[in-house]
């Protein structure tokens, strides 16, 4: 599913447009061809277009396909285009192109995906010198008074929470939160963790560890994060809550376990780490006194205790009732039925493939929309 109110937000943020169409006009050359991962409106093709580029392919595994195939027909730009609907990391292309742009920067730079397709991009659709918007990320991180951004760990612990239910606190301490934070709320300036060059083959485990000072007495909540991105030489944009023309992108909030006083002239011992490839942030807080918050979301996934089975590679996996049923529909499939009649079959064949026909038929139709071309 896609939110159109998600994507107005977008195309809305005339910084964040500013900041792409400067940076398409100084790297698209006549001809150009482009790949726009994650494409949603299709807003960045268009302009790469517009600068000149020869075709576009647009790449989304949402319907937003759909949304954009119109907007370029109506720019009578559709016979300039290819649409996709797929994630990229599963697409393939015709010819390989000399840009690869998209969005996929997130709240805190790394955490929407883009280091991960950007490996693949680089590797399978990007020419020799070919070229990447954005190509650079900074993060940046600071110490966090606010007792809004706490409120989704603090809230478990209201009176109207059932009692059975506040253990469920544990996990939302140990999620990325999204804040939308303003400079007072800060007990320490910016530091900078580290740059992710997105041209280069990075770890698959990122790790950064600095020191905070603390800079007023409050009371600490959390980490906030946020990112500076270089879209193109010289071509940056950023959500930073300290910035002058920060783009309409809330920051990332990290909460520790509990909210502790903090002094002026304290310094806080901050170490993040990241694994984009598998969406995990692990967080760690250390106090002068030498209290200790770690935290990640690991710990805030709620898992099954056969989560970790299933995930064992010497299991020997067997289909569950679901994968036996769409593999039932899936063989049905044979070029010739239509999805009616492949429907009426398996209400035929398996009338106790579900407890009611109708919810069987509902499956076939997800399974045919979602697995069939």
């Amino acid at each position: 599913m896609y939110s159109i109110d998600e994507h107005l937000g977008y195309v809305s943020d005339l910084v964040r447009l500013e900041a792409y169409q400067t940076a398409v006009t100084r790297t698209v050359r006549k001809g150009s061809l482009v790949a726009d991962l994650g494409c949603g409106t299709g807003i960045l093709g268009l302009m790469c277009l517009h600068a000149g580029a020869a075709r576009v392919y647009g790449i989304d595994s949402s319907a937003m396909t759909d949304v954009a195939r119109a907007s370029f027909s109506r720019a009578g730009l559709l016979d300039k285009s290819v649409f996709i609907r797929s994630h990229s990391a599963r697409t393939d292309l015709p010819e390989k192109v000399d840009l690869v742009i998209c969005d996929q920067v997130g709240h805190f730079g790394f955490d929407a995906g883009i280091v991960q397709y950007f490996v693949d991009a680089r590797r399978r659709f990007l020419k020799p010198g070919g070229t990447l918007i954005p190509a650079r990320l900074r993060l940046y991180a600071a110490a966090a008074e606010s007792t809004e951004c706490y409120r989704p760990v603090a809230a478990w612990e209201d009176e109207a929470v059932p009692p059975a239910l506040r253990w469920l606190r544990e996990y939302a301490v140990n999620t990325r939160h999204t804040a939308r934070l303003r400079p007072a709320e800060l007990l320490s300036p910016p530091v900078l963790l580290g740059d992710i060059d997105l041209h280069a083959d990075d770890p698959a485990l990122f790790s950064w560890k600095v020191s905070l000072p603390i800079q007023r007495k409050g009371v600490l909540h959390g980490l906030a994060g946020w990112f500076e991105c270089e879209l193109a030489d010289g071509v940056w944009m950023t959500n930073s809550p300290l910035a002058e023309r920060p783009i309409k992108r809330p920051q990332a909030f990290l909460p520790i376990r509990e909210a502790v006083e903090v002094n002026p002239g304290e310094r806080l011992g901050v170490t993040v780490m990241a694994k984009p490839r598998d969406e995990m942030i692990a967080w760690v807080v250390e106090l002068p006194s030498g209290q200790c918050f770690r935290h990640s979301t690991w710990q805030g996934m709620p898992l099954a205790p056969g989560d970790l089975d299933r995930a064992s590679p010497t299991r020997v996996p067997q289909l569950s009732r679901e994968g036996r049923a769409r593999a039932t529909v899936l063989g049905y499939c044979d070029g010739r039925r239509t999805a009616g009649e492949i429907e009426q079959q398996v209400l035929a064949d398996y009338p106790d493939l579900f407890p009611s026909p109708e919810e069987t038929a509902r499956f076939v139709a997800r399974v045919l929309s979602k697995d069939t071309e």
